[in-house]
């Protein structure tokens, strides 16, 4: 399973890619997700991980490409965050890169070969720690704004 931090599956603090902490090569089977996205670590990385967890959630319902993955994208985010297509390629690219998913050229019914991503079974696990951490920040989100109304009651 991914690491689970308080901040997210992949750990807490920015990395550079094949960094650990305080600039000590990461080792072992985490290494490669560990160097994808640091949730917690900034606006940035916040809507990256948004948009991972939408991918991979949209790629486990069927593979897909293209158009087709930003218009999904941001019907799971809603008014979250903006989502543009460069955002969607450079997520892709990084979750290919860390053996999440695989891609494919396939023919177009009209046009050009278009590339088609599918969920891997290290994806699948990734996406299984994204629903806990998302499930335990859900749970405290709901509680702090519980207790913030009746303070204001």
């Amino acid at each position: 399973m991914a690491n689970m931090s308080a901040n997210g599956p992949r750990g807490m603090q920015r990395r550079r890619r094949g960094q650990g902490v305080e600039g000590r090569p990461l080792r072992g089977p985490d290494a490669a997700r560990l160097t994808a996205v640091a949730p917690g670590a900034g606006l940035g990385e916040h809507k990256r991980s948004l948009i991972e967890t939408a991918l991979l959630i949209t790629l486990i319902e069927e593979s897909g490409h293209g158009y087709a993955l930003v218009e999904r994208v941001q019907q799971l985010v809603g008014d979250q965050l903006r989502v543009d297509a460069g955002s969607i390629y450079r997520v892709l690219r990084t979750l290919e890169e860390t053996g999440m998913i695989s891609s494919a050229w396939e023919p177009s019914a009209a046009g050009p070969l278009r590339r088609t991503y599918t969920v891997e079974p290290p994806g699948r696990e990734l996406l299984r720690s994204w629903a806990d951490f998302l499930e335990q920040r859900g749970d405290t989100l709901l509680r702090l704004s519980g207790l913030a109304r009746e303070r204001l009651d």
